[in-house]
């Protein structure tokens, strides 16, 4: 049986600042962190029987974790506004709905993901394969 997680990866341009990272699982409690506090975490975890982001979900991270993360380290810059570029995924809600004081969100053209967005150009890459190297030497040594 397969295991699904969705990760949602989110940084600023230069990669400064990151936000943290939120891990989509399917079980509310899952097992390999049954005895952990969800505020240890170096994720944030959310479960979704799908373990699928869906509007609801994003539309919840959005306002409750992205906006005071980018607004506090607004502050911290002495900066006014910021920028979300999103690409088309059925997940994203529409811009009325992602509405936040200071922050716009732009909805990058379709099929133009991997060329305009930073994420798709080897973050996202990197991250998986440090994964499984991670998980291949913890199934070597265990």
């Amino acid at each position: 049986m397969k295991d699904r997680v969705t990760i949602l990866v989110c940084a600023n341009a230069s990669g400064s600042h990151r936000v943290k990272l939120t891990l989509v699982g399917k079980s509310k409690k899952a097992r390999c962190i049954k005895n952990i506090s969800k505020t240890a975490l170096p994720v944030q975890y959310i479960h979704q029987e799908s373990a699928w982001i869906n509007s609801r979900l994003f539309s919840e991270l959005f306002h409750d974790c992205f906006v005071p993360e980018v607004k506090k380290n607004l502050k911290k810059l002495r900066l006014k506004k910021a920028i979300l570029l999103m690409d088309n995924a059925p997940a994203h809600t529409d811009v009325e709905t992602l509405k936040a004081e200071n922050i716009n969100c732009i909805f990058v053209p379709p099929n133009t993901t991997a060329i305009l967005q930073l994420m798709d150009q080897g973050v996202i890459e990197s991250m998986k394969r440090c994964y499984r190297k991670q998980l291949l030497m913890n199934l070597l040594f265990e």
